[in-house]
């Protein structure tokens, strides 16, 4: 556990705690900063800090407590930021499966991330597209935030990879993707997922939560 003068320190100027080199992400770094550990790679966050905030506006804009999920399915978990919000500060206790492709990310996690704390867990490393094509139980809540560093892998834009979003969302049901949509080429590819979503017979609605940062959302 930080002592007070560690996490005093940590508002200020933040303390590098660890560095990993990935294969698949890079170079990890764990953070201590502003009172509470964070994951970055090399030009992204990918837990507890900007990423944070991305998800803690989506779930607020799309009533994700009043949902209330039983099930969630989380593809890209990282460390857990996605869980941490609907657990520590929504007080919901879903059953969550988590799918994180990159091995030291879910190594970090565990070291630093206290994945305990999510009673109902079960974490599997392994690729989200081939995960979901094979998955069959039907969730309440379905979270796309896979992305290697900065980049959204193609796999994960293609027409197959969202119709088995959709298909995997129960009625009733909600299904969120973060994307970066800093350029024209990163517009064009969010165009493409609305459509495919809408070909799979669901309503859909886009939204910016940050300066790069746009939420896809469907219901169904």
């Amino acid at each position: 556990m930080k002592s007070l003068g560690s996490k005093l320190l940590s508002y200020v100027s933040g303390t590098l705690v660890e560095k990993r080199s990935s294969a698949i992400s890079g170079e990890l770094e764990v953070w201590f900063q502003n009172g509470r550990y964070v994951l970055h790679s090399p030009d992204a966050n990918y837990s507890f800090d900007t990423l944070h905030r991305v998800f803690q506006k989506a779930f607020k804009k799309l009533s994700v407590r009043k949902l209330n999920p039983e099930r969630v399915l989380i593809l890209g978990f990282g460390a857990g930021s996605i869980a941490g919000i609907l657990y520590d500060e929504m007080k919901l206790k879903p059953r969550i499966t988590g799918i994180e492709l990159d091995p030291e990310v879910v190594s970090l996690a565990k070291k630093y991330f206290q994945l305990e704390r999510f009673t109902h867990l079960d974490l599997v490393i392994t690729d989200a597209a081939q995960f979901v094509q094979s998955f069959n139980l039907t969730v309440n809540l379905v979270v796309s935030d896979v992305f290697i560093d900065k980049i959204i892998p193609e796999h994960v834009l293609s027409e197959a990879y969202i119709q088995n979003l959709v298909r995997l969302t129960a009625k009733g049901g909600l299904g969120v993707i973060n994307m970066i949509t800093e350029t024209k080429a990163q517009r064009g590819q969010l165009a493409r997922i609305k459509d495919y979503i809408q070909q799979a017979g669901a309503t859909t609605e886009f939204f910016p939560v940050s300066s790069i940062n746009t939420i896809v959302s469907w219901k169904k």
